[in-house]
């Protein structure tokens, strides 16, 4: 049996929080100015998609992965599935963070790899529906409608 990922996401999200959070102090000692002065522009949008990709929706994506079952009294269409979506996203974020990141310090130079990124964040979106519409509208194998 393939075990269950969402404790995974979890753990990552917790990463990502503090991630988010040493970055965030990365900015503010650049609004307090000295050799850091200005690199709030560059951080920004990475430190944004940490937080938010990384912190609440990984969050997010694994309190659904056991929440939306348990309250549909079935099983997970795929737990194959919801690890696929797992490294999709992952992979995908951490794209994004430094895409953005080097998008800034070179504008415009990275934007193929930054959209590569949004696509494939957008495809573990995807699939994360997927399985979760699968579970909640279509009977399982083995079950009656």
């Amino acid at each position: 049996m393939v075990k269950d990922p969402t404790k995974y996401f979890v753990l990552v999200a917790v990463a990502y929080l503090v991630l988010g959070g040493i970055l965030g102090v990365l900015m503010m000692f650049s609004w307090m100015g000295g050799g850091w002065k200005g690199w709030d522009y560059y951080l920004i949008p990475t430190h944004t998609h940490v937080m938010l990709l990384g912190w609440v929706s990984m969050t997010m994506f694994g309190v659904a992965y056991r929440m939306f079952p348990a309250v549909l009294v079935r099983r997970l269409y795929s737990i194959r599935l919801a690890w696929v979506h797992f490294w999709v996203a992952n992979v995908a974020l951490v794209g994004l963070a430094f895409f953005f990141w080097l998008n800034r310090l070179q504008e415009g130079g990275w934007v193929v790899p930054l959209a590569v990124s949004g696509v494939l964040q957008f495809f573990g979106i995807l699939i994360f529906a997927y399985n979760i519409l699968r579970t909640a509208l279509l009977p399982l194998p083995g079950e009656m409608g």
